[in-house]
C-alpha cells in the first residue's frame, strides 16, 4: 500500500486551525490525531486557558456515536462468520420484534439508518432514570413510522435491536462481541463502555455547549452536567456509548484504511471493508429539498457529500460529543478529533479536516 507524504507547512497550519478554538476558550480541550497506513503521523493536546486540569492525548474520551462503526464493523465480522444475516430478519433472533410490520427489519436496515422507527429523547431518557433494560424494553415496543428501507432517518437506539440480535447469535455480550472481533485484535485497550474505576484519572469532562442557541436545562451546573454524563455512560448505548482514546481510533482508522488488517491482526477483509463504505443513501433514499443537505451514509460509516474536499473512497463518523474518526483510502489518510464538547456543530471540526486536505499531495 502507498504511502503518501503531507505539506509540513500546511500540516501545522491545519493543527493551528485546531489549537486556535482551545487557545481562545470555546473548546474545553481539542485532541487531533493523524496517521496513515505505516502509522502515526503527529497527535497533539491543547487545553484551554485556565482550565482545572490539562488534558493529554492519552484522555478517555466519549466518543458517542463513532460507537456506532465499531459496533458495526462488529457486526460486518458476525456475518462475515455466518453467525449473523445482514439481511436476515432480527426478529429470528428477537421475537419480541415480530409484530406490527416490524419482523422485516435487518441488520441492514439498523445500519444504514432504514428502519422506518423514530428517535426517542435522550435527554428525557436520563432526566427519567431511565436504566439500560427499561431502554430495550421501550425500543423493542416503538412503532413503525414509516416502511423499512423506505426511509433515511438517523437513529441511534436501533442499534440496541442489532446489539441484541448479536448476543442472542453468538451467547456472548456486546462488550466481549466487541473484544473478540475489534477492540482486541486492533490494541484498542482503552475502548470500553465504562471506563471507571481503572481509567478515571484520563476520563476527559464532557462539556454541555451552547453552540445552536440553547443548551440543557441546569447544565450550567457542574454537579448537574456530571449527573447527565454518567446517566448516560450508564446505558452502554449501542449506538453511541463507547469511550476511548486518540491513539486507539487512529489504530482502528489505520485498520480500515489498510483493508482491514493492522499488525498481522485482520478484523474485516476488503471486500467486507468496501461493503462497510459503500454508499446506500443514493436514488432519492436520503435527498434533502437543499440537493447540498442530502444524507450520505453507507454500512454504520458517514460518507463525503459534494462540498467535502475528500475522496469519493472517503468514510467515517462524528458523535454530538466534538468527535470524529475520519479515513481516506485515495489520499492515505486517517483523522481523529476528539474535544468532549457536547452539541458542537460538525462544521467546527470540519475547518481542521478542510484544513488538512489542505496539507495532502
Amino acid at each position: 500500500m502507498p504511502v503518501h507524504s503531507l505539506d509540513r507547512v500546511a500540516l501545522d497550519r491545519a493543527f493551528d486551525v485546531a489549537a486556535r478554538r482551545a487557545h481562545s476558550g470555546e473548546l474545553p480541550f481539542v485532541i487531533l490525531g493523524v496517521a496513515n497506513a505505516a502509522g502515526t503521523v503527529r497527535l497533539e493536546a491543547v487545553t484551554a486557558p485556565g482550565a482545572e486540569r490539562r488534558i493529554g492525548t492519552d484522555a478517555v474520551c466519549l466518543l458517542a456515536s463513532i460507537t456506532k462503526p465499531i459496533v458495526a464493523t462488529a457486526a460486518l465480522r458476525l456475518i462475515a462468520e455466518g453467525a449473523l444475516g445482514l439481511r436476515t430478519p432480527l426478529a429470528d433472533w428477537i421475537p419480541e420484534l415480530a409484530g406490527d410490520g416490524r419482523r422485516s427489519i435487518t441488520a441492514w436496515h439498523v445500519l444504514t439508518h432504514t428502519t422506518g422507527l423514530d428517535e426517542a429523547s435522550l435527554e428525557s431518557l436520563i432526566r427519567a432514570g431511565v436504566d439500560r433494560d427499561a431502554l430495550l424494553e421501550r425500543t423493542l415496543a416503538e412503532p413503525l413510522a414509516a416502511t423499512p428501507g423506505s426511509r433515511f432517518k438517523y437513529v441511534t437506539f436501533t442499534f440496541e435491536l442489532l446489539a441484541l440480535a448479536m448476543e442472542r447469535a453468538t451467547g456472548q455480550a456486546l462488550p466481549d462481541i466487541l473484544q473478540r472481533t475489534v477492540l482486541g485484535p486492533v490494541g484498542m485497550a482503552d475502548t470500553v463502555f465504562e471506563p471507571r474505576p481503572e481509567r478515571s484519572d484520563r476520563m476527559a469532562p464532557v462539556t454541555i455547549g451552547e453552540w445552536d442557541g440553547t443548551r440543557l436545562a441546569g447544565s450550567e451546573d457542574p454537579a448537574i452536567a456530571v449527573a447527565m454524563r454518567d446517566g448516560y455512560t450508564a446505558l452502554r448505548l449501542a449506538g453511541g456509548g463507547l469511550w476511548s482514546t486518540a491513539d486507539d481510533l487512529l489504530r482502528f482508522g489505520r485498520a480500515m484504511l489498510r483493508g482491514g488488517e493492522l499488525d498481522g491482526e485482520r478484523i474485516l477483509t476488503p471486500a467486507f471493508v468496501d461493503l462497510a463504505a459503500r454508499e446506500v443513501t443514493v436514488d432519492g433514499l436520503g435527498r434533502a429539498e437543499d440537493r447540498l443537505l442530502d444524507e450520505h451514509y453507507a454500512l454504520g460509516w458517514g460518507k463525503p457529500g459534494p462540498v467535502h474536499p475528500a475522496s469519493a473512497r472517503a468514510f467515517g463518523h462524528g458523535g454530538a460529543s466534538g468527535t470524529r474518526l475520519w479515513i481516506d483510502p485515495a489520499h492515505d489518510l486517517v483523522v481523529v478529533y476528539l474535544s468532549s464538547s457536547w452539541g458542537m456543530p460538525g462544521s467546527v471540526i470540519d475547518e481542521t479536516l478542510f484544513a488538512l486536505y489542505g496539507a495532502t499531495r
